[in-house]
Parts: structure tokens; C-alpha cells; sequence
């Protein structure tokens, strides 16, 4: 069944079109990269698919069930959303921090039960923030809190993630290991949806990406299809090196077109 489903899905801020009749389907096992250049409407794209922001048209669903007809706590056992620029304003511990992702289990009296914990310690060492677990959570680097953030949205285990530039605040090695993670969380079976900029990250470890341009699909498919060099040219407008190294893809960007 499918994962997640946008049909004919538009939004208006500000009396600003910001996506108009955007469709796509996305399946468990994916992990997805959601690119294109600034004010395509990914960020937008990603709030709509969660429900967090009106439509002005069209449908979302989620595994065949229209958003509007979940429960809350039904909705976030499925589907965990991870904003871009988290921030915390409480200084909680790191472990209390990424213990919020298990709230939608929680029991009668809310408090944590073993599947819990264990699921809290499996998300912290996978976000390699197990060292940090009796730490403030208020007291962390931009690329500590990041990667707290990331684990609380892992420890939920829901069905579909869908994270909006979680790398932003993380040096070229915990880059790197992040999206591990997240291909990981894909393998496992989970539908991974995330808005990059790297593109040589998407070119390597996506199974596909999809590509806005001034708030449509531009493209959508495998990301050596997606990210070739006439829609680098025409949705970034950029020239790019597009090559291989030891088999792997490298896209590098090397000069803006007039």
C-alpha cells in the first residue's frame, strides 16, 4: 500500500502561490531527497504532506486514509515530522529530550515503558549522541541539538519520516552519518522523505528524488535521471561537473549561467 500520496496538492501563504498541483506517491523502503533552489516550496511541500499546513486544493493520504480522517495519536504513531532549524527551550536531558519521541506510545499514566527505552537508546547511539544523553539539551552545539532532534524523530519508529534539511548544522562527517541513518530507517522498511541541497548526498544515496521548481515537480524519478545537467542548468542554473569516484556519483557545481 502506498506510503504517502499527494494529489493536485496547492498552497497559498501570504496570498503567495507557493506549490500549485503537486502529485506524487511514495512507498515504504524509499528514501527520497526533496531538492530544488530557494522558495520552491519544499519546506512547504513537507508541512502539507505532514498536515501542518492548509491546502488551498487537492488531497493528502496517508497509507490510503485521508489525512483529515486520522486521529492525532494515530497520526503520530505513523508519521513523524522533523523541522528544518529545530530548536529546544527547555533544558531537559538529551535522553528526556529524545524520550518526547515515544509520547505517542505512551500508556496511561505516560510513563516510559521498556519497548521505550530501548527504542530511546537504539535512536541515541544511532545519532551518535549517546555520550551526550545527560547533557541539557539546551547546552548543545547547533550540530549536537541537530543530531538530538534527529534521534527523538528515529526513537518514534513511526512508518514515515519526513525531515527538512536536518544536515544544515552538521560538519562534512556527521553528514555523511546521518543519512546512513536514515538509509537505515529506509531499509528497515520505513517511507524516509528529506530536503537536501548537497547534491552529490542525493546523487549517492537517495532511490529518488524529486525536484521543485517555483512550486511544481519538475522532475521526479532516480536520481541519476533527475539530477542531470539540462535540469541542473534549467531549475538551478548552474553548470555542473557530473562524474564517478570509485563508482560512486559526484555532482560538482562549477559556475552560475547568466
Amino acid at each position: 500500500m502506498t506510503a504517502l500520496s499527494l494529489q493536485d496538492v496547492s498552497v497559498s501563504l501570504a496570498k503567495r502561490v507557493v506549490l500549485s498541483g503537486v502529485s506524487a506517491s511514495f512507498e515504504g523502503g524509499e528514501l527520497v531527497g526533496v531538492m530544488g533552489p530557494n522558495g520552491s516550496g519544499k519546506s512547504t511541500l513537507m508541512r502539507a504532506a505532514a498536515g501542518l499546513t492548509p491546502r488551498a486544493g487537492g488531497s493528502v493520504s496517508i497509507a490510503g486514509k485521508a489525512i483529515e480522517t486520522w486521529t492525532r495519536d494515530a497520526l503520530a504513531r505513523e508519521l513523524a515530522y522533523l523541522p528544518q532549524g529545530g530548536q529546544v527551550h527547555w533544558p531537559v536531558s538529551v535522553r528526556t529530550l529524545v524520550t518526547l519521541g515515544r509520547l505517542p506510545y505512551a500508556g496511561r499514566f505516560g510513563r516510559p515503558s521498556p519497548a521505550d527505552a530501548a527504542a530511546v537508546e537504539r535512536a541515541m547511539v544511532a545519532c551518535d549522541v549517546a555520550k551526550l544523553a545527560e547533557r541539557p539539551a539546551t547546552a548543545l552545539s547547533g550540530g549536537e541539538r541537530a543530531r538530538a532532534l534527529l534521534a527523538r524523530a528515529i526513537a518514534g519508529e513511526a512508518k514515515i519520516l519526513l525531515a527538512d534539511e536536518p544536515f544544515a548544522q552538521l560538519d562534512p562527517s556527521h553528514q555523511l552519518h546521518a543519512m546512513e541513518v536514515l538509509q537505515a530507517t529506509a531499509r528497515a522498511g520505513a517511507l524516509v522523505v528529506v530536503v537536501l541541497h548537497d547534491l552529490s548526498v542525493a546523487a549517492r544515496h537517495c532511490s529518488r528524488v524529486v525536484l521543485l521548481s517555483e512550486g511544481r515537480v519538475a522532475s521526479d524519478g532516480a536520481p541519476g535521471e533527475v539530477l542531470s545537467s539540462e535540469n541542473l542548468r534549467q531549475v538551478f542554473g548552474i553548470d555542473a561537473f557530473i562524474g564517478e569516484h570509485n563508482g560512486a556519483p559526484v555532482i560538482l557545481p562549477l559556475k552560475r549561467r547568466a
